[in-house]
């Protein structure tokens, strides 16, 4: 099971690039995510997999959607977060990230195409379905 973390500050949400190329999402921009290990809960695994790859603290807000990941076929869960520190560290895992507002995200290439249907549609409703602004 994989989690992963839309995490979104003032209009602007976090997505990543992994590093390694043997990776099948390699160059694509993507939400930080990862395994759930033995024992876990989901929002530990979370909150682990954010500050390994990002040095992130988060608030989780909540379960966003469950489907199943395009890249592995892996269940896939979902959470909306704010970030509760906004300077990454980011990871030898990573390439790179970047905040991008909603106009960058219409633009962006090299993005899952589900993935972008699903932050823009996040980004021009303030994400109001799942409470982080009402």
């Amino acid at each position: 099971m994989i989690v992963c973390a839309t995490i979104v500050e003032e209009g602007n949400v976090l997505l990543v690039r992994h590093s390694s190329e043997q990776k099948a999402d390699y160059g694509d921009w993507l939400l930080p995510a990862g395994r759930v290990e033995s024992g876990e809960t989901l929002e530990k695994a979370l909150r682990r997999e954010v500050m390994e790859e990002l040095g992130l603290t988060i608030r989780i807000v909540g379960k966003i959607v469950e489907q199943i990941d395009p890249y592995t076929g892996d269940r896939l869960i979902n959470f909306l977060c704010t970030p509760l520190t906004l300077k990454t560290k980011v990871s030898s895992e990573l390439s790179e990230t970047r905040w991008f507002n909603l106009n960058a995200i219409r633009n962006l290439e090299n993005i899952h195409l589900g993935l972008k249907k699903f932050l823009i549609d996040g980004l021009e409703h303030g994400f109001q379905d799942y409470g982080l602004y009402q």
